[in-house]
């Protein structure tokens, strides 16, 4: 730190050195408030504007990766509008829902894992909901992002459980003069980890070696070794296709744009900041127009001092996102793109496009155009708050401060789907006239389309919520050691949601996609109404001695109207937190020169989770068969009860139990910091069926009966230093481990001990082990197998050891879905007007399982099943011969492990390259900064596993849009 000393009259200045406690003084948003870094003794992580603005990305979510240690973020899809990441804090802690609630401007918001929200009822998926939306932000408003992930977050109480993601977005500073922001980007996107598929003359002999292994008759066989070389040779394109369905149906590149506008400043009484920016991306189809989306974004935060005693604030957010694509989903699209046959035409040699495997209506390249049809999906958000603060008169330190906000959500869609024509060879008739898949066969081609009618369905939805705050502050210092803070408060919440869709079909002309050109047979209309309401009580007491002793109590009582009020509707959520800043104490001092600041803390706390299902304390009804009354034979509906109403449900409780340690070193450049955890969820919500035998006939109501542990640990080590006045680093890390287990489960009374899933991990699955690869017949005969079993079949291992395969020899499958390990690695180097980041993230210790990866007659197949599989010349291979979707000894009855692909993996996620240009060179002393800059994200992957066929942070389906690799060009200008 810099000081200034006195030199008059004196020949000797005596210097002490006293390191920079800037990181320390740092004021880091926690629930409810904001505090010092270094009175902070909860387990809070925090990313600033700096490190968002680093990583340019559509999504905020995507920013967070590798650079919030305990925080799981994976990208799922690259498709454009639902790009996302999911979030988990501290993993997998219950076996319902494990999505941190997302505070943004202390406004609750809504599931960041999902941009679809069920209603109470489940009879309507809802595009979007009220609720503010963490990926719905412009990355460019936010101040900063606190993740809260033990007793800290039990001020949130019933909704806190699985961890809180606090959003802070940027303000406008006092007596500071207007400054004028402008930044950009352009990108191009590319997609990444495309699996790669079997060709035709490879999947033909697959299919071949698959039907002679179950014994079909050598001239009933769907292709002759004539046809492979066919197919090999690439001559014949009219019989013997090869056909590229990924490499037809997507284009190698697409394009992104961001542009945002702001300005930010403010005077002795206002303070403002204001806001617009666009966001735009179309997606891989080659019909460039069939999938788009785009984003506006328009945002106001401004202060008001109104006297000494008042000030005032206003919050307006607004956004509009634009989603375009075909009739046919993105999920389908993919997943008919992975399944159909490279032995079936795509596109013939004239142009002209085939029908595919499974008919026009599901020919990729076919649907992933807007000509069978679109989906035009809209959605609004307006986000509004007004709060005040008074300082109490008389009393210092006294405030009383209150917010309302009014949040509505409105969505419209138009879905309008209607048949494609492809076409199909008379290959008999081609063939007859002397043709042999060599010479042009247009004359002999048949359009054909699917049998449907055009349907249209326009949904529109809208939704309010409001939220009211009202809260009494206290902070005094008494004599220069005593330090407290403290807080009451009461807050209100509610929403309400209504819906309707209208379906209509038989339109006699596709160019009027309006309900009015709809036929009126089968026409169908519906209603919906959602609604939800809290009321919470809640304070919090902190006091520190001489900034040394920490101590924090918390408490808070919710109210929710999801659960019954005679049993279940209120709870309790306290929390105990504290702290010793141990370099703080004299013995520290004077004995340990090489760590300047050590702080040890511990904390408690009981939180909740209450994402069910609302109302399971009410009987539902619906309409069911009705009867006729009256002389005129005039039907009436009937109406009988759907559900067994349970009034004695209530949320998820947590205990939390935290121990941890910051320090810094080496004259505060080298920083390190460990916390160990422990949580216990009891309460959670289950179908108890199991225990039920199936001859009983009836299905039970959910009851809070499971129960989960999880404990783990997490490090931070990071550096910073400066090696002259013009070159500066800092690098740093970050590793989490955490590990689950459940505790308590439904399961059959009598059940095979290896089978408990009690003591595993949540997603353990019941699987066979596999021991191998079945060499010949000798040995097939020679070990316990299933009937049927053939060479090149996987062999399961006998774990009873009765010589029989059969549902007692499955056992418990511990590799889930979500990793125990994340890490993140960040580098930062600056030299004079350069600056290079880049960002490193990654996961260890997770599996998924490969569903649908073989197909054969049920699709192609990928290209890794084809190598080194076993076969009649291959008998010592490490994997099975081919199989089909169809063959019982494949997935359906017998699941292995083989099944199972490694998602351990290390992905440069991002690398910027900028340059500030000084102001010397534009000699306009208006322009403050200028900064250009190019940046890569999702660069590289280092993956562990031989049995990639999908991208590791893929859910395990062949229906994922690819992620995308981004290669953008950008500039940041700042003028006053």
């Amino acid at each position: 730190t810099s000081q200034e000393q006195p030199i008059s009259g004196r020949n000797i200045v005596d210097v002490s050195l006293v390191p920079d406690n800037t990181d320390l003084n740092q004021v880091v948003v926690v629930g409810y408030g904001k505090e010092k870094k270094v009175n902070v003794i909860g387990s809070v992580a925090t990313v600033t504007s700096k490190d968002i603005v680093s990583s340019p990305v559509s999504s905020v979510s995507n920013a967070l990766a590798g650079r919030l240690p305990g925080a799981i973020v994976q990208q799922r899809s690259g498709e454009p509008g639902a790009d996302f990441a999911s979030i988990l804090i501290r993993g997998t802690s219950t076996l319902g829902s494990n999505a941190p609630l997302v505070i943004i401007d202390g406004i609750p918001g809504r599931d960041p894992n999902t941009n679809q929200t069920t209603n109470d009822y489940g009879t309507q998926t809802v595009d979007g909901s009220a609720g503010r939306d963490l990926n719905s932000i412009n990355p460019e408003d936010i101040e900063s992002i606190s993740i809260l992930k033990d007793a800290s977050a039990a001020i949130y109480g019933a909704r806190a459980a699985n961890g809180v993601i606090l959003i802070t977005t940027k303000r406008g500073k006092a007596d500071s003069p207007p400054t004028f922001s402008y930044s950009f980007y352009t990108g191009q996107l590319s997609p990444i980890s495309l699996p790669k598929m079997a060709d035709a003359a490879t999947y033909a002999q697959m299919l071949r070696e698959m039907e002679i292994a179950k014994g079909v008759d050598p001239s009933n066989l769907s292709y002759t070794e004539e046809d492979v070389e066919k197919f090999r040779s690439g001559k014949y394109p009219w019989t013997h296709p090869n056909s590229d369905w990924f490499g037809l149906a997507l284009k190698n590149h697409s394009k992104t744009q961001n542009h945002n506008f702001s300005v930010s400043g403010g005077s002795r009484n206002v303070n403002y900041f204001v806001s617009f920016g666009t966001q735009f991306a179309d997606g891989i189809y080659r019909d460039a127009d069939a999938k788009k989306f785009e984003r506006y974004n328009l945002r106001a935060n401004i202060d008001v001092k109104v006297n000494k005693y008042l000030n005032v604030g206003f919050d307006i957010d607004g956004s509009q996102e634009n989603r375009m694509g075909p009739s046919l989903d993105a999920q389908t699209v993919f997943n008919v793109i992975n399944q159909n046959k490279p032995t079936t035409t795509a596109i013939y040699p004239n142009g002209l496009p085939g029908v595919g495997a499974f008919g026009a209506s599901y020919q990729p390249l076919l649907r992933s155009t807007l000509d069978g049809g679109f989906d035009d999906d809209k959605r609004y958000r307006s986000n509004n708050k007004i709060n005040a603060v008074l300082n109490i008169p008389g009393v210092q330190g006294l405030t009383l401060s209150s917010y309302f906000a009014y949040d509505v959500f409105f969505g419209k869609r138009k879905y309008f789907d209607h048949p494609v024509t492809g076409y199909s060879l008379d290959e008999a008739a081609y063939l007859a006239a002397g043709n042999d898949g060599s010479q042009d066969g247009s004359a002999f081609l048949i359009a054909s389309s699917d049998a449907y009618d055009p349907q249209l369905t326009n949904t529109y939805n809208q939704t309010n919520a409001k939220t009211f705050n009202a809260r009494l502050n206290y902070e005094k210092t008494i004599g220069e050691s005593h330090n407290i803070s403290a807080f009451i408060a009461y807050e209100n919440s509610e929403s309400n949601g209504t819906g309707m869709t209208a379906f209509r079909r038989y339109f006699n002309s596709t160019q009027l996609p309006y309900l009015f050109a709809g036929g009126d047979e089968l026409k169908n209309n519906s209603e919906y109404v959602t609604l939800d309401a809290r009321v919470n009580y809640f304070g919090r007491l902190s006091y520190n001695y001489k900034q040394t002793y920490l101590l924090q109590f918390a408490f808070r009582r919710d109210g929710s109207l999801r659960f019954s009020e005679e049993n279940g509707r209120w709870g309790n959520f306290p929390s105990v937190l504290a702290g010793w800043i141990v370099s703080n104490e004299n013995f520290w001092k004077n004995n340990v020169k090489f760590m300047d600041y050590l702080k040890l803390k511990a904390s408690w706390g009981k939180l909740g989770n209450d994402a069910v299902p609302a109302f399971q304390y009410l009987a539902a009804y619906a309409y069911g068969a009705g009867s006729v009354y009256g002389n005129n034979g005039t039907y009436y509906p009937g109406l009988f009860q759907s559900n067994a109403p349970n009034p004695f449900i209530t949320w998820e409780v947590a205990n939390v139990y935290n121990v941890g340690f910051e320090s810094q070193m080496l004259n505060r450049r080298l920083t390190f910091n460990g916390e160990f955890f422990y949580q216990k969820r009891n309460n959670i919500l289950i179908k108890r069926n199991a225990s039920v035998p199936a001859f009983a006939g009836i299905v039970l109501p959910d009851q809070n009966f499971g129960v989960v542990e999880s404990k783990g640990f997490e490090f931070e080590l990071g550096y910073n230093g400066q090696i002259s006045k013009d070159f500066s680093y800092s690098v740093n890390g970050n590793v989490a481990f955490v590990r689950n287990r459940i505790i308590q489960f439904d399961e059959p009374q009598v059940q095979i001990p290896w089978q408990t899933l009690t003591g595993h991990p949540i997603g353990s699955e019941l699987l066979y082990e596999s021991a191998g690869i079945f060499r010949d017949q000798q040995q097939v005969d020679n070990t316990p197998h299933v009937s049927g079993a053939i060479p090149g079949d996987v062999i399961i291992k006998d774990q009873n050891g009765d010589k029989v395969i059969d549902e007692s020899d499955r056992i418990v499958y511990d590799k889930t879905a979500n990793p125990e390990i994340t890490y993140g690695i960040s580098v930062n180097l600056r030299y004079k007007g350069f600056a290079l980041s880049a960002l490193v993230n990654g996961a260890g210790t997770a599996w998924v399982r490969m569903l649908g990866s073989q197909q054969g007659s049920a699709g192609d197949y990928y290209q890794f099943h084809a190598d080194g599989r076993w076969t009649p010349t291959n008998i010592d291979a490490g994997k099975p011969r081919a199989y089909d979707g169809f063959t019982t000894y494949w997935r359906g009855k017998y699941p292995t492990d083989l099944e199972y692909q490694d998602q351990n993996y290390a992905r440069l996620k991002n690398v910027q390259l900028s340059y500030s240009i000084p102001r010397s060179v534009f000699k306009l002393n208006m322009i403050r900064d200028i900064q250009v800059y190019v940046q890569g994200q999702n660069l590289f992957l280092i993956y562990s596993s031989k049995n990639r066929i999908w991208d590791p942070e893929f859910s395990g389906v062949r229906d994922n849009y690819p992620l995308m690799r981004v290669m953008s060009l950008g500039a940041r200008i700042s003028f006053q």
